[in-house]
């Protein structure tokens, strides 16, 4: 197993486990699998290098050659908001589940959030009822902070959302 930053080379694969995942866990995810079906640009856009997003990243866990694992995280670039990143995409394909590579991929996630110059958290949302992944970002230093009522609407039912920190120092901020 290796874990890399994907690069403009990585679009198609990206854009099929992306759409892979959108389909099999619509509740889990904000963007649909309609919505980005239509075109490979938004990931396209992902995976560019930007001079002025350096900080935002998409890792993949690949077995051998195949793509079985994504994670990303951007950092908004405005001045009040540059130092949290944002976690996004999460996804391990079903047939490499049970490997740890979750585990990977976020904990070199927050590596590279570590290196990132004036970023002091990572956040995220994960689905409530989704424990396994609930679980998953616990034992890696996050904690749930609120819960979003009906944050996410698929086919006319809502699903909630659990927030969640994970400071990048030794200890959290002063309130």
């Amino acid at each position: 197993m290796s874990i890399r930053s994907l690069a403009r080379d990585d679009v198609p694969r990206y854009h099929a486990l992306r759409l892979r995942g959108l389909a099999e866990h619509p509740e889990a995810f904000t963007s649909s699998a309609e919505e980005e079906a239509a075109s490979m640009e938004k990931a396209a856009r992902r995976l560019e290098r930007d001079a002025r997003a350096t900080h935002d990243v998409v890792l993949g866990a690949f077995d051998g050659d195949t793509l079985v694992g994504v994670v990303g995280m951007y950092v908004d670039p405005r001045r009040k908001a540059r130092h949290r990143g944002h976690v996004y995409g999460m996804y391990v394909a079903r047939e490499a589940t049970g490997r740890g590579i979750g585990a990977q991929l976020v904990d070199a996630l927050i590596e590279h959030a570590q290196r990132c110059d004036g970023l002091d958290a990572l956040v995220l949302t994960v689905t409530a009822g989704n424990d396994g992944a609930q679980r998953l970002y616990e034992r890696a230093g996050f904690a749930a902070f609120g819960r979003e009522p009906g944050a996410v609407r698929v086919h006319g039912s809502s699903y909630d959302k659990v927030h969640m920190i994970r400071w990048l120092g030794t200890r959290s901020p002063a309130r």
